[in-house]
């Protein structure tokens, strides 16, 4: 588990940065804005300089990613019934990326912005439980097929 974790941590730590300096990238060269800034002016107003914001966010999207390789434990938890354990990971993640994104994104100061990103994730964790379901359902259904013919 601690390895899941701390290679999740990494990842989202890369795919974070990535983002980020894509983000520079296309504000700065290809719109040619060079006050583009990928992170908002309220959560750069925090720190003393734009490089210790964007360590800092980095280091927030790795602990988003952390947070959801740990909560797979839930689905080890076989007594729990796929919906429930789909919720209680939905509720253990919502724990963490939540107040972070918040933070990272300053969207408590866009309730629109706060409003959908919130809804594109449990839209998301909808559509995974939906087709986590069907593959669950899916193997189940091989396993017994095998089951009776050795029967």
């Amino acid at each position: 588990m601690l390895k899941r974790i701390s290679f999740s941590f990494a990842i989202s730590c890369c795919c974070g940065l990535v983002v980020y300096m894509l983000l520079e990238l296309v504000g700065n060269v290809l719109l040619g804005r060079n006050d583009f800034s990928c992170m908002t002016p309220e959560y750069l107003a925090l720190f003393p300089s734009e490089t210790l914001a964007l360590g800092v966010a980095v280091l927030c999207h790795g602990l988003i990613g952390a947070t959801f390789a740990a909560a797979t434990i839930i689905y080890e938890k076989i007594e729990l019934g796929f919906i429930l354990q789909n919720i209680i990971y939905f509720l253990l993640t919502g724990v963490v990326w939540i107040p972070v994104i918040c933070f990272v994104w300053q969207l408590y100061r866009y309730p629109a912005a706060l409003v959908s990103t919130i809804g594109g994730f449990a839209l998301t964790y909808v559509v995974m439980s939906i087709v986590g379901y069907h593959i669950t359902k899916k193997e189940v259904a091989e396993i017994n097929a095998r089951l009776a013919k050795e029967i």
